[in-house]
């Protein structure tokens, strides 16, 4: 209430991060006091500091990349505490003091029956206190608390209830390794801490693995050690440590890891979803999806198809420090790159085709003037030729040579962008007959070392069978392309937001309308939103790839199945091209399956699920007005198959016109009623 009064962020009002730490004071001090008029107030009061101090570390402590964790609670805790402490009326609960007089009173015999049984039962130690330490995170200290969040732990996350077990069996193993103080951990059920860094560091702040875990092992005795320091300084003041030996580790953690000058495991979640699972599922899919993915994307530099005549550590002259770099030429069916004879410059193919920008940015060098070559004689004395050399970004510049001399379209000090016509090839330089030397480098100097670097999206077609390729290098000999961007898979897969798109359903004869939308958040992410269902999936569009990248809601809905069939879709029609993708592990799988698998993740996977789409129909190559996909997600145990379930896609009248979805001998169909 006092966070909305005040107008604080709106977001972390609703996520509960100002509240937890205030939700905790008010445990404790209903804990520590009797019910009154005084202790409302100072309940009140209580609350309120905790939510000034949590706003004030939640902007302190974001500019250093960690989390407040439960400080703020911790703080205001002792400054009650010893402030109370001088308030007469404010008096000190009795509960827990006369156990049976209590139980009597709210349960009759029974209820002392129950505690008698309960008492009766002996498990070991260990679990005693794993238990206890469990029920102290609420500040309820005894076996049944903790035995109940223990169950709630395990339905809600493997990994976090598999953490708890490793972080406290590590601490309650170092206790007895150096003969430590049980009583820390038996009756200052202290033993919390141990649970709640495992859980931070080990997959919630971090991508759960097998260093996340191995962390897990090497905190927990600082962990311990802490607990021992810090009661022996806060018994004197007769204060709790409650979650401070955590708060200190985990925050010391966090940042060294934050300011790392290396990307390496452990590693830190980017995109909190809240739940271990998620976190790594979704992480891993991502690395799986966009492991080759550049920040730069650098597409090829020409028109139509053109073949590799010499890739990287080429056998002429891509050796050594200029070892990374191409060298394009245009070939016929007979893999002659000229017409017969091939005795003039005008008898080759790829001669005086345009040469275009691979990515968008500055012209900073260009040499021009020098002459094409006769057929067979080279230019050593001007090695490189006409240049053309544009800067990207810092530290990244692509040079294109043997250009065609007086043929540049632009000039040093010009902006360009991907695809703008640059100039003509020519033979111009080192090149015995017309091609064109693509490479990418960290300088602007026209003899730059070459870097190792993927081109982005291109086709590549061998005996009549295309392939689609991301961010990879293209191979020597290989015929290869831009992809021809298809206008009407453009439109139909271009969401714009405000619209609307509608759907009658039709399953098991019963027909239904869906309603969805298209919206944009405050990231620029854009995501359709169906409004009978409350599902949202997350849509990406590169000019040459539509894909998906998230879904939450209903899996039983139309949208679900439209994120599964049109997961990713190549911008441009190729009979029979195969596009192939992967998909998070718990989307597709079965709930069963994913519980028992969920205990391995964070090592190995068994389970994976995979996306497939081919192009199977367009009514015209050149100005199509239908175009058919077929594609199918499939999810395997090992190399078994678990579940399969096929879709069909007719893209007509620049909207997706029908969605057909094939699921246990079930078919769904979806007409586009816009």
């Amino acid at each position: 209430m006092m966070a909305s009064w005040l107008g604080l962020n709106e977001g972390m009002i609703k996520n509960g991060s100002y509240s937890y730490n205030s939700l905790m004071v008010g445990l404790v001090l209903g804990v520590y006091f009797q019910f009154s008029a005084v202790f409302i107030l100072i309940l009140a009061l209580g609350s309120f500091l905790s939510l000034v101090i949590t706003s004030w570390m939640g902007i302190v402590l974001h500019k250093y990349k960690v989390p407040y964790l439960s400080l703020p609670f911790l703080i205001t805790i002792w400054i009650m505490l010893l402030a109370t402490r001088n308030y007469e009326n404010l008096h000190l609960s009795e509960r827990g003091i006369y156990t049976m007089n209590e139980l009597y009173h709210s349960g009759g015999n029974f209820y002392l029956y129950l505690n008698d049984k309960l008492n009766s039962f002996k498990i070991p130690l260990f679990w005693e206190v794993y238990f206890k330490s469990l029920g102290a995170i609420i500040f309820q200290y005894n076996i049944v608390a903790g035995f109940l969040i223990a169950v709630g732990l395990l339905i809600y996350s493997r990994i976090s209830f598999s953490l708890s077990l490793l972080g406290y069996a590590t601490g309650f193993l170092f206790y007895n390794f150096v003969d430590g103080s049980f009583n820390e951990l038996i009756y200052g059920y202290i033993g919390f801490n141990f649970i709640l860094l495992a859980i931070a560091i080990g997959g919630f702040f971090l991508i759960p693995s097998l260093k996340s875990y191995l962390l897990v092992v090497v905190c927990t005795p600082l962990t311990a050690i802490l607990i021992s320091s810090m009661s022996n300084l806060f018994l004197p003041m007769q204060l709790p440590i409650y979650s401070l030996p955590f708060n200190i580790v985990a925050i010391l953690i966090l940042f060294i890891l934050n300011h790392r000058n290396t990307h390496k495991k452990p590693e830190l979640v980017s995109q909190q979803l809240l739940s271990p699972e998620k976190n790594l599922y979704a992480h891993s899919n991502r690395l799986e999806r966009f492991k080759k993915d550049t920040y730069y994307h650098i597409s090829l530099p020409f028109w139509g198809e053109w073949t590799v005549s010499q890739g990287y550590n080429g056998a002429i002259t891509h050796k050594e420090e200029w070892k990374y770099a191409l060298d394009f030429v245009v070939t016929d069916e007979q893999n002659r790159t000229y017409q017969l004879p091939g005795t003039d410059i005008a008898h080759f193919y790829c001669n005086n085709l345009p040469v275009t920008a691979p990515a968008a940015g500055w012209v900073i060098n260009i040499i021009d003037g020098i002459e094409d070559n006769v057929i067979g004689e080279v230019n050593l004395k001007e090695n490189w030729g006409n240049t053309i050399i544009i800067k990207h970004a810092e530290d990244l510049y692509s040079k294109l040579s043997h250009i065609k001399t007086g043929t540049f379209k632009v000039k040093i000090g010009d902006y360009v962008h991907k695809g703008d016509l640059l100039a003509n090839c020519g033979s111009s330089g080192r090149s015995p007959e017309p091609h064109l030397h693509f490479q990418l480098q960290t300088t602007p100097h026209l003899g730059s070392h070459t870097i190792y670097y993927p081109i982005s999206y291109y086709i590549s077609k061998a005996n009549n069978q295309f392939k689609f390729h991301s961010f990879e290098v293209p191979q020597e000999n290989e015929v290869i392309s831009k992809v021809a961007v298809n206008a009407l898979l453009q439109k139909a897969f271009h969401f714009i937001p405000g619209q609307m798109i509608n759907f009658e359903v039709t399953e098991n004869g019963k027909n239904s309308l869906v309603k969805w939308e298209v919206f944009t958040n405050a990231y620029n992410q854009t995501y359709l939103y169906c409004h009978q269902t409350k599902a949202t999936a997350y849509v990406a569009n590169n000019e040459v790839l539509h894909y998906f990248t998230e879904f939450y809601g209903e899996k039983n809905s139309l949208l679900y199945h439209f994120y599964l069939g049109a997961h990713k879709i190549v911008m441009g029609y190729y009979q029979d091209l195969e596009i192939t993708d992967s998909l998070p592990v718990s989307i597709f799988h079965s709930n069963g399956i994913k519980v028992l698998h969920d205990f391995t993740a964070p090592f190995f996977h068994y389970i994976e699920t995979s996306f497939a789409a081919t192009f199977k129909k367009v009514d015209d190559p050149h100005f199509p007005q239908l175009v058919e996909i077929e594609s199918n997600v499939t999810a395997k145990i090992g190399k078994a198959i678990h579940k399969k379930m096929d879709f069909n896609l007719v893209i007509q009248n620049n909207q997706v016109q029908q969605f057909t979805i094939s699921k246990n001998n079930q078919t769904i169909t979806a007409i586009c009623i816009d």
